[in-house]
């Protein structure tokens, strides 16, 4: 288990955070500047917390109260760097040989030819990096990380450089590997889908802190605040305060609509009468082709938008109100509706898939 406790503070930003790891993989999303990479840099020992605690599986890596700042090689930490950081005056199996040189000729040569393979970079084993593609590198900084036995892995955007295709075959690579491996992971990802993809746990940073940290289910089903709920891919939120609880379900006021939304109410919601809250729909769950019955509104087609595989509408929802407030719509082709801008429409905000969150 990694147990992390880290401060550090920069100029006109504080990293300040807090959590375990089991054997398991969690991504870390958040955006830009957030503190995702430089908690990295702090458990692999190659930056120094100014406050805090890193233990791993029983051992102390960093405590600053106790003074013990263990070196990184003390540490069995795997780390692979954004830009891969192998040494381009050696061969890919001196690359993966480095971090073990200190063991058996016969032993190392084991280790690599079996990680080598493992990694499907075994023919690649006297190449040099300026010969490999960017999959190729990528493949081998995983394989050398993963030399010393290291019981944690931490890979910072690994897949960020590669194009789509190459990017989902490395991503199946991973969730191979995680199979076989037996440590912990953790994985820095500016990509939604591929955190979800990868990870069992999510971890959302704002602003050095985070805000949330739980089961990549429940990250998604009920963020914490409207920036989990943004960087989840909740598009579509609105200003309200909940009117009325009848469990299971409750009714938001939306103030730019003038009106009221049934939402179906969260496991953990404590949510009072009057409470201010956002409310919220994925894009992807908004439906255009129902015609009656509760949450069904009218509105206007701005825009029309047709991407590979489904098609996103921009819709302004008609209401008495001055304020203008538009709702993005996805929805797959085979369901998509043929409308053109500035026709109507109905639109339908299913209840169990509206998002309430506190404010």
């Amino acid at each position: 288990m990694l147990k992390a406790r880290i401060k550090r503070a920069l100029p006109g930003f504080e990293l300040d955070v807090d959590f375990c790891l089991n054997r398991e993989l969690l991504a870390v999303l958040g955006p830009s500047g957030s503190g995702k990479t430089m908690t990295l840099q702090c458990i692999a020992g190659l930056t120094r917390p100014d406050e805090g605690r890193i233990e791993l599986n029983g051992k102390v890596l960093f405590d600053s109260a106790e003074g013990i700042n263990l070196a990184p090689q003390k540490r069995r930490v795997g780390f692979v760097f954004q830009n891969y950081a192998l040494f381009p005056h050696m061969t890919v199996s001196e690359n993966v040989a480095y971090s073990i040189r200190h063991l058996p000729a016969s032993e190392i040569s084991e280790k690599v030819g079996r990680l080598l393979n493992i990694m499907n970079v075994s023919p690649l084993a006297g190449r040099y990096p300026r010969q490999l593609s960017a999959g190729q590198q990528q493949r081998v900084a995983i394989a050398r990380a993963l030399a010393p036995d290291p019981e944690v892995l931490l890979l910072d955007e690994p897949f960020s450089a590669l194009d789509s295709q190459l990017k989902e075959r490395l991503e199946l690579e991973l969730l191979a590997l995680q199979r076989e491996y037996r440590g912990s992971m953790l994985l820095v990802t500016h990509d939604l889908a591929e955190g979800y993809k990868l990870g069992s746990q999510i971890a959302i940073y704002q602003a050095g802190r985070i805000a949330q940290c739980d089961t990549k289910q429940k990250v998604f089903a009920q963020p914490v605040n409207r920036t989990v709920a943004r960087l989840t891919g909740v598009r579509n939120l609105m200003d309200g305060a909940v009117a009325r609880i009848e469990p299971p379900y409750l009714w938001v006021h939306v103030t730019a609509w003038n009106t009221g939304l049934k939402a179906l109410a969260g496991e953990d919601s404590h949510l009072t009468l009057g409470q201010k809250v956002a409310v919220g729909i994925r894009p992807e769950y908004v439906d255009l082709r129902r015609s009656d019955g509760e949450n069904v509104f009218s509105s206007r087609i701005l825009q029309v938008v047709e991407g590979i595989s489904s098609v996103t509408y921009r819709l302004h929802v008609d209401s008495d109100q001055q304020a203008k407030h538009y709702i993005n719509a996805a929805i797959s082709k085979s369901s998509a509706i043929c409308v053109e801008d500035g026709q109507t429409c109905l639109l339908y905000l299913p209840p169990e898939h509206l998002i309430v969150i506190p404010e």
